[in-house]
């Protein structure tokens, strides 16, 4: 699913209302359909007041018809009116189309003393849309103080007032519990920063013209901000699997990984290796640490290193499909040239997280031995210590897009909605997942989920795409079984084969 701009989104209204031979009156009530279809299923008690704060434009246009559409199934809903200035044409129709219809319209205007809200009432923001150049100043950026000091709870049309869909934001904005957004998705919803403005969110979806077909009035290809990862694409990447496939035909693994009081690390990351398919795997790890994976992850191969605590000398790397390094091998000199070693001596992809990573940041020279289309997978303090600090969350987009495209790398760059930046300037954001995984060890199950898809032949953007969807999605529904609090690393990995029968659906 395409993430466009808000000029794209504008024009695609507009390729849309050419290609339907529609009007955008009737575009617009499409999308408020299908926002007050989401609506009431949020809020299904129908005697819960609703109050909606409209602007003038086809934001509030869109306010208006959610109005009309409540009261057609007998809410209790009443309209605020701020008079910002100039109505749209479509905002002004629906605005006469009110009339007769028994709901209460309160005009605001510039000056006014402010509307009293009942504590109670569900208030629907729908002053200002996509289209809002600068930020909002003077009486109404006080009107969004206003609103944001109510006990109300809040749903923002789209995205909440104020806020930037395409850059950082600035100024005031609405703080949404919950932003039902239209159509497409936007940029803005991905920011971490933005969290505490949107709530929770989702995507409320209409028919709109296929923004692939536009290329002329849309952009195509690297013009699109970016696409959101889609179960009905992915699935249909999913490998099949024939009756005289063997341990052979899905690969060997190479995991190097933990170090003496971190071998927890080599085991949640081995063990995802092999739950995400792969054939064979062997760990190289040291020597304090054999026992433990012999005792507690059987189906694994060791290979031990000499060093007794630490990882120091990685032998032969040929026979391996996949490696996988990084998840809690420390940072020690010896370990700092044993993944040197590994870095300028396989040539495949590989799939590099946690210390390895850390090692690369205090030696920028390692950057250069990476193989092409190998995976980095860093969260966002390890990313600024590989790339620097960036002002807020479109720039290190940006910078990720940058780097991933120079250097020929898949960099996956985790955060609540992960983002994968390809070598093709391609960015990918991620909607599975959960705020119950942010605990210790499921950066390394990704990175064994990661592992064990290339050891099977994915391509490097394939397996991320992949990978980071159903690390997400076993985690979800690890979390829905068990809840949030409760969740562990080894849920999310014995979470997997549901996640792949549901992908697979």
């Amino acid at each position: 699913m395409r993430i466009l701009t808000a000029a794209q989104l504008r024009a695609l209204d507009q390729a849309t209302i050419r290609a339907e031979k529609i009007t955008s009156g009737e575009l617009m009530e499409r999308a408020a359909k299908a926002f007050t279809k989401a609506f009431t299923r949020h809020f299904p008690d129908p005697e819960r007041p609703v109050v909606v704060v409209c602007g003038t434009g086809n934001n509030g246009g869109d306010g208006l018809v959610v109005a009309r559409r409540l009261k057609s199934r007998n809410y209790k809903v009443s309209v605020i009116q701020a008079n910002i200035g100039t109505r749209s044409a479509d905002n002004q129709d629906n605005f006469k189309r009110l009339k007769g219809q028994g709901i209460e319209v309160r005009q605001l205007t510039q000056g006014d003393p402010w509307p009293a809200i009942a504590p109670e009432a569900v208030v629907v923001d729908a002053l200002f849309g996509t289209g809002l150049g600068r930020p909002v100043a003077g009486y109404w950026a006080e009107l969004i103080d206003y609103l944001n000091a109510l006990p109300n709870f809040r749903v923002a049309v789209d995205l909440p007032s104020g806020l930037s869909s395409d850059g950082p934001q600035e100024g005031p904005c609405v703080h949404a519990d919950l932003t039902l957004c239209l159509g497409l998705p936007k940029l803005a919803l991905f920011a971490p920063a933005n969290t505490q403005l949107l709530g929770n969110w989702e995507l409320v979806t209409f028919p709109l013209a296929d923004p692939d077909r536009l290329h002329p009035e849309v952009g195509g290809g690297p013009a699109y901000q970016a696409t959101l990862n889609d179960a009905s694409e992915l699935g249909g990447l999913l490998k099949k699997r024939y009756a005289n496939d063997h341990k052979g035909t899905f690969g060997h693994a190479f995991l190097v990984a933990g170090a003496f009081g971190t071998m927890g690390a080599a085991v949640i990351a081995g063990r995802a290796v092999l739950r995400a398919g792969a054939g064979l795997l062997t760990c190289h790890i040291p020597r304090s640490g054999y026992e433990i994976m012999q005792i507690s992850f059987p189906e694994a191969m060791c290979k031990v290193d000499t060093h007794r605590y630490h990882s120091t000398e990685i032998g032969d790397l040929g026979a391996y499909d996949s490696i996988g390094i990084g998840p809690g091998i420390g940072q020690e000199a010896l370990t700092v040239e044993a993944v040197r070693s590994v870095l300028s001596r396989y040539e495949r992809p590989m799939v590099i997280d946690a210390d390895a990573i850390n090692i690369i940041a205090a030696h920028p020279e390692l950057l250069k031995l990476i193989p092409k289309n190998s995976l980095l997978t860093p969260h966002p303090k390890e990313f600024a210590r590989l790339f620097g600090e960036t002002e807020h969350d479109f720039a290190r987009w940006q910078v990720q897009r940058e780097v991933a495209k120079r250097n020929g790398l898949v960099i996956v760059l985790k955060t609540g909605f992960t983002s994968i930046a390809t070598p093709g300037g391609e960015l990918y954001f991620n909607p599975t997942g959960n705020p119950g995984m942010g605990t210790a060890g499921t950066g390394d199950a990704l990175t064994g989920v990661l592992t064990g898809l290339l050891a099977q032949g994915y391509d490097p953007v394939t397996a991320a795409r992949l990978g980071v969807y159903l690390h997400g999605l076993a985690g979800d529904l690890a979390a829905e079984e068990l809840s949030q609090e409760f969740l562990l690393a080894e849920d999310v990995v014995s979470h997997l084969g549901q996640a792949y029968r549901k992908l697979r659906e």
